[in-house]
């Protein structure tokens, strides 16, 4: 497996995450914290349909390049 495949999976796996954490917080009121705080790192992600969407872009660019970096120093010293 490549340091690439890792990052594409980590990305997929990350917003798929958050999305489904998204709508399990919208369909129970009120957000959680850690969503809140989220919403103020990720630029344009609320909790709106197309924030949700913008939330997902960033979680899955997020997630690439942490997996690809931690994979690739893994990689490296193994």
């Amino acid at each position: 497996m490549t340091s690439f495949e890792v990052g594409i999976c980590t990305g997929i796996v990350w917003a798929a995450i958050l999305v489904v954490w998204t709508l399990a917080d919208i369909t129970t009121g009120e957000p959680s914290q850690l969503l809140l705080l989220i919403s103020l790192i990720y630029d344009g992600y609320d909790f709106t349909p197309k924030g949700l969407l913008v939330g997902a872009l960033w979680a899955f660019v997020d997630g690439f390049y942490s997996g690809y970096i931690i994979s690739w120093i893994v990689f490296r010293l193994v």
